[in-house]
């Protein structure tokens, strides 16, 4: 260890003549450690968060959707569709049918919103897929949402009644009506989503509804969630004036808007907690530098520069932000294994999208974190390090 690292090292951790001094020095670098593993739990709670939101509403919808202006029907070409389905990065093209339904069992009646999609797409829908509850048969099934199920109290092969608010716009004063069986049950664990969409089959929408579906659509599945944006100018490059191509992002803006208007305040209130930190570090190395003052003056008497002793108050506040920063991060670490093994915490699905707390901590915050301390530290210390550099030896040692 350097000359410039012993003394900071003993001036920090070593025997105080005033123990106050030693409890003030280890509570502000406990303080900073517990600013850290807090700022560090609420990012990584909030990336959590949206994680799993975006996961769910991954495998909830299709990436791209390709939509029509207008109501005269869909008249995307045949080549069209084929020169989309060539575009790098598209893994899949398919027709979607959407009809707006109410729903009867029991007494109850829903409203929500019916896709049709061939087959192979639903499985491509895995928050769907992934938990279904179904039934062998039901050439006219439907699959709904566990939410939706437990309002109509229906169960998998029950009939249900369905009318298709669409045909209303044909004047004749009454809905076409449909009966179908509940084929399968799906819980994505978002239950305002399991309550507002029904799917099937393409040939079970035309059985149900007698090719009667309006608001066709198209949907596209991406090999690579990072190219949404490429392929959608290469989609809007081929798509006629009339049609208009959107991610799942952009279905779905206001939720993500709002994760992100909260990201912002949540680090700004947690970040002035470890300025208070590094307040407390310019104190500490105040009483500190009072403390040593005779030892300083017979620095400086036996020819230690100022530029040394300055260099050994910055390398103190220093270790005192790295101790705080290693300390928090450790606790971070511990808290979030806790949670991630026997989750603690709990939250109620219906409003969080899920049910425990989820942290997923990237690399660059826990960068920008430690980073942003051991500066700050280093900064809180310069002020009481060239403080110590101007004293005096001779009026120091007469002080003493």
């Amino acid at each position: 260890m350097s000359y410039t690292g012993y003394l900071a090292t003993r001036y920090l951790f070593g025997k105080h003549r005033i123990p106050f001094i030693a409890f003030i020095s280890r509570t502000t670098m406990i303080g900073m450690a517990l600013g850290v593993a807090t700022l560090v739990l609420a990012l990584g709670i909030m990336r959590g968060f949206q994680s799993v939101v975006t996961e769910k509403i991954i495998g909830f919808d299709t990436h791209i959707r390709i939509e029509k202006l207008f109501q005269s029907g869909f008249d995307l070409s045949p080549e069209q569709v084929q020169e989309i389905e060539n575009i790098a990065g598209v893994e899949s093209i398919f027709p979607i049918q959407k009809a707006e339904v109410m729903l009867k069992a029991n007494g109850v009646t829903e409203g929500a919103l019916l896709e049709a999609m061939p087959e192979e797409a639903l499985k491509g829908l895995y928050s769907v897929s992934a938990n279904l509850q179904s039934s062998t048969g039901g050439q006219s099934g439907i699959i709904i949402g566990a939410a939706m199920a437990e309002m109509l109290e229906v169960n998998v092969s029950e009939p249900i009644l369905l009318y298709d608010l669409g045909s209303l716009a044909e004047m004749k004063g009454f809905p076409t009506i449909a009966r179908a069986e509940v084929q399968a049950i799906y819980e994505s664990g978002m239950v305002d989503y399991d309550k507002s969409y029904l799917y099937c089959s393409i040939n079970t929408m035309n059985e149900l509804f007698r090719g009667k579906a309006t608001k066709d659509e198209y949907g596209i599945f991406l090999t690579d969630l990072a190219l949404t944006r490429t392929v959608i100018n290469q989609i809007d490059s081929i798509l006629p004036y009339s049609h208009l191509s959107i991610s799942w992002e952009d279905r779905h803006q206001t939720l993500f808007n709002w994760m992100k208007t909260q990201q912002l305040p949540i680090f700004v209130i947690f970040s002035l907690i470890m300025l208070v930190a590094v307040v407390n570090i310019a104190s500490t190395l105040v009483l500190i530098i009072m403390e040593k003052r005779s030892e300083i003056g017979t620095l400086r008497a036996l020819g230690t520069s100022r530029r040394r002793i300055r260099r050994i108050f910055a390398l103190e506040g220093l270790m005192m932000g790295l101790t705080g920063a290693t300390l928090g991060l450790s606790i971070s670490a511990i808290l979030i294994w806790l949670q991630s093994t026997f989750g603690l915490i709990s939250l109620p699905s219906d409003v969080y999208f899920m049910d425990k707390v989820t942290i997923q901590i990237a690399f660059e915050d826990i960068l920008l974190i430690y980073g942003g301390i051991l500066l700050l530290a280093i900064l809180s210390s310069l002020f009481p390090a060239m403080q110590a550099s101007r004293l005096n030896p001779a009026e120091a040692l007469r002080d003493e």
